[in-house]
């Protein structure tokens, strides 16, 4: 130990030296919120996204939604205005494709086959071209819910970005939006910016608020921490100096390995700068305690020794509680989710780093400037009162033992059921604030909107064509439809099946006659019956009967000559029946509405569900056409074969894109459903993946594989490994903290001693969960890992010195007091230390930071109150061998013996 600080000088200039070549690879640090990062590489659920994105493309989408507090989204400044946002955000680099209610594709029947057109070629002049687009909304359910609301006062314009782009690349499109935006200020739209793009681009740009803000702010808050308990320039300036230098060390390692920044990795500055002071703390602790006891001025030597004699005493017990506090957050690299596993190994760096420079390069700075860090006597009120505090302390719970023990297993139990009401459910945007912009924009959407949380059901058949077989795009449909009905989280289910519903139904408008091209006029004051439309008799005798829109000629088309792409809807050539212009009697039209409530399932029908039974048996503009084509009977055809060719002739006539939901435009083999959920709680997420699992197992034809994927599917894969990540984590901590602290006492029985408060700690920080409603998720999943690593230091620290004051005295008494008023004093210090510098996270812009530094807090509390208490009593009255005056001697006598 001599030989080492003979260069004291060289000590300091390496470490500087060091500490500036790792401050240089700071620049290089790049943030990174993506979900997909938050997964092995190997992680089935990131598997799948990745090969949903080689077959679809990128599925990210922002999503402006937009909400019409005075008029309507269909006000015709309101659609003009939609139509130059879309206009000007298609033209975002990195942008891959803009949907609005401007553009959107609407596919329509005419006489020569599928018309494919935006919904609104022109901005509408008049309230007739303003119905019009209303009408084409109404007729075709995929806009509801993305388009438009029930009361036309939201829609949403949808930005899909281009696939594989990058986070600065996410940046750029998100706060170029921003500025579009700021163009079209006005009192009547408000305009929200929402979807996991947004999200991951402001969990980002929150970070940066955070460490600018809170790594000052816990300097700040551990120096006066530092100053209250030392009141001297070297309490203060030397364990500050050795956290901020292992701090550098540890980014700046993270740097040159490239390891991304993510919202977990922004604790390890602020959790250095709080736990790295420990160590240091406890040397300058000892060491004032030493130079306090010596008389007069100090010699350079004789100050050199004082040192090495502190560091000889307390190198042990630092050591080891470092150590120990590297294993505890060693133990989270573990874990399977990449950023809580980067902060375990980078922490535990940042711990070693400490370690190593407070035993080094403090003592090097006492030794070589020992003149102007002399203690000075000058805080002996401040001792005084830190020791009748303590006194205090003792003498109360050591005349109340069985007392303080009946309460710490009071506190145990009802920290057990405390625990039972912990929730597992890590939602990335409920990370942010309820006031924030992020959680408005997310709230309106899910609230007005088909939701923001996107599950892709992936379908993949066998060969070339297995997608257009009716039995698979049946079952799809109706899995659509199960979906919506059993799950209210849902907000809508869009797949390839909606639009071959879309194309049989165009494709089966009824011919009109001469008469029903005329134009119909209203009287305000005309009767019933001069107002009614009028229906023939033979049309509705006639409600039962199923017609083809297609001659048979026409549709044998199909299976025969798919290169013809053109097919003729001529009233010559196919059977049609629809709607009559002939007078309809009241009878009839009574006969008429109770027929189509016997079509319902449900008797409590909304207005829109019977005109859509109406409309069903009247095959108004196609609508009892609008299903999968599956009836043999029904389409004429002797096999499925041929069903399946007159999908494949719609997919022909289609002029529009289909690659978000099929991988070839004819013939496809694979499809992709995706299902729009109004939360993003990964709870409902199983249950939903749970539900689509069980009607897939159940229902869907052989010779399908039916996978999940996308970001909601990786939120949920995240969210299920944190609750095995800390299960294992707080295992394997524990059981190496046990096997260290029994090793160094050579005992089994001290192994149990030494994980006793730190058990105790835990248990309170999952009951104090439980019982405020604090999630288990990314954040507060450190606790644990973060509470065993700090607080098995006061354990360590408490039995190193009980043990060298029991080497002295068998007086339990005096062993206990002379502990407390060592050790428990620097106890305390590093408590407040720590305390206070996680207490910083509670202004962190993040909800599970806030959550961490509360619970970080109390832990630290919990952990040193029981290592001063709890800790002692069970040593008194157990009085075990491992840590008696007659043990030692023995050992002692051992090692004699062996020498």
């Amino acid at each position: 130990m001599n030989k080492i600080f003979n260069h004291s000088k060289l000590i300091i200039v390496i470490i500087f030296i060091l500490t500036a070549f790792f401050a240089y690879q700071l620049p290089d640090l790049k943030i990174n919120n993506e979900v997909d990062i938050f997964l092995p590489n190997d992680h089935p659920s990131r598997v799948a996204n990745r090969r949903m994105e080689d077959i679809y493309g990128g599925s990210e989408t922002m999503v402006i939604a937009i909400d019409a507090k005075k008029s309507t989204i269909l006000d015709k400044d309101n659609i003009k205005l939609i139509s130059e946002l879309t206009d000007k955000l298609e033209n975002i680099k990195n942008v891959n494709d803009v949907k609005s209610l401007s553009n959107a594709d609407y596919i329509d029947g005419t006489a020569e086959g599928l018309e494919v057109a935006p919904l609104a070629k022109e901005i509408p002049k008049n309230s007739q071209e303003i119905s019009e687009i209303k009408r084409k909304l109404i007729s075709w359910d995929i806009y509801k819910g993305n388009l438009y609301t029930n009361d036309f006062k939201a829609s949403q314009i949808m930005i899909k970005l281009k696939a594989g782009v990058d986070i600065k690349a996410k940046e750029d499109v998100y706060f170029k939006i921003k500025d579009i935006l700021k163009g079209y200020k006005q009192d009547d739209l408000k305009f929200y910016i929402a979807g996991s793009p947004a999200v991951t681009v402001l969990l980002g740009e929150n970070m940066q608020s955070d460490l600018k803000r809170l790594i000052p702010f816990v300097i700040l808050v551990v120096l006066i921490s530092l100053y209250l308990s030392f009141r001297n320039l070297g309490g203060v300036v030397l364990p500050i100096m050795t956290v901020l230098i292992s701090t550098v060390w540890a980014l700046g390692i993270m740097a040159i390995f490239g390891i991304n920044l993510t919202m977990v990795s922004t604790v390890i500055p602020v959790l250095l700068i709080a736990v790295g002071s420990a160590y240091g703390i406890h040397i300058i602790s000892h060491y004032y305690d030493e130079i306090r006891s010596s008389k007069g001025e100090l010699s350079p030597q004789e100050n050199k020794e004082i040192v090495l004699e502190v560091v000889t005493k307390v190198g042990k017990p630092v050591a080891l509680a470092g150590i120990t506090t590297i294993v505890g957050f060693g133990s989270l690299a573990t874990s399977r989710i990449m950023p809580i596993k980067y902060f375990g190994i980078f922490t535990a760096i940042g711990v070693a780093t400490a370690l190593i420079v407070a035993i080094t390069l403090i003592p090097a700075i006492l030794i070589v400037r020992n003149k102007e860090l002399k203690y000075q006597d000058k805080d002996d009120k401040q001792e005084g009162l830190l020791n009748r505090i303590l006194m205090g302390l003792y003498q109360y719970f050591s005349k109340r033992r069985i007392r303080v023990l009946a309460f710490t297993l009071v506190i145990i139990i009802l920290s057990i059921i405390g625990m039972s009401k912990v929730v597992t459910d890590s939602i990335l945007v409920e990370m942010f604030k309820k006031k924030t912009e992020i959680r408005q924009a997310d709230k309106f959407a899910n609230d007005n909107l088909n939701g923001t949380n996107i599950l892709n059901v992936l379908i993949e058949g066998n060969q070339r064509g297995a997608l257009t077989d009716p039995d698979i795009l049946k079952k799809m449909d109706q899995l659509g439809i199960y979906l919506k009905d059993n799950f209210t989280a849902v907000g809508k289910v869009t797949s390839f099946a909606d639009f071959v519903k879309r194309m049989n139904k165009v494709m089966h408008y009824p011919a009109e006659t001469s008469s029903q091209k005329k134009k119909t006029t209203y009287k305000q004051d005309s009767s019933f019956e001069e107002n009614t439309s009028s229906f023939s008799q033979e049309t509705t005798s006639s409600f039962g009967e199923n017609s083809d829109s297609f001659s048979e000629e026409t549709t044998s088309n199909f299976g025969e000559d798919t290169s013809n792409s053109s097919v003729k809807q001529n009233s010559a050539e196919v059977k049609i029946k629809g709607p009559s212009t002939e007078k309809l009697s009241e009878k009839e039209l009574a006969l008429l509405f109770n027929q189509a409530l016997l079509k319902a399932k449900e008797l409590n029908l909304t207005a829109e569900e019977f005109v859509e039974l109406i409309n069903k048996k009247l095959n108004y503009q196609g609508e009892a056409y609008n299903e999968i084509p599956y009836d043999l009977d029904k389409y004429n055809k002797s096999s499925k074969e041929q069903l399946s060719q007159l999908i494949n002739g719609y997919l022909l006539m289609y002029s529009g894109s289909l690659d978000d939901l099929i991988n070839y435009q004819l013939d496809p083999s694979k499809a992709r459903m995706m299902v729009q959920i109004k939360t993003a709680s990964n709870i409902t997420t199983k249950t939903i993946e749970e539900g689509v699992d069980q009607y897939v197992e159940k229902n869907f034809p052989k010779g399908y594989e039916v996978t999940v994927a996308g970001t909601a599917d990786m939120s949920l894969a995240v969210n299920n490994l944190i609750v095995s990540s800390q299960i294992r984590s707080i295992i394997v901590s524990l059981l190496i903290v046990f096997i260290i602290v029994a090793l160094s006492y050579r005992s089994f029985v001290a192994g149990i001693f030494g994980i006793i408060p730190l058990a105790i700690s835990l248990l309170v920080n999952f009951g104090l969960m439980g019982f405020l409603g604090i999630k288990l998720d990314i954040g507060t999943a450190m606790v644990a890992s973060i509470a065993i690593g700090i607080g098995v230091d006061y354990t360590i620290h408490f039995l190193s010195t009980y043990e060298d004051e029991r080497r002295e005295t068998d007086d339990l008494e005096v062993v206990t007091k002379n502990t407390l008023f060592t050790s428990g004093k620097a106890i305390v210090f590093n408590a407040v230390s720590v305390a206070t510098g996680f207490a910083v996270l509670l202004f962190s812009n993040f909800n599970p930071l806030v959550n961490l530094g509360l619970l970080v807090s109390i832990t630290m509390f919990s952990s040193s109150v029981a290592s001063m208490t709890v800790l002692p009593i069970l040593l008194n009255l157990i009085k075990p061998k491992f840590i008696s005056k007659n043990s030692r001697v023995e050992d002692n006598e051992a090692s004699a013996t062996l020498n």
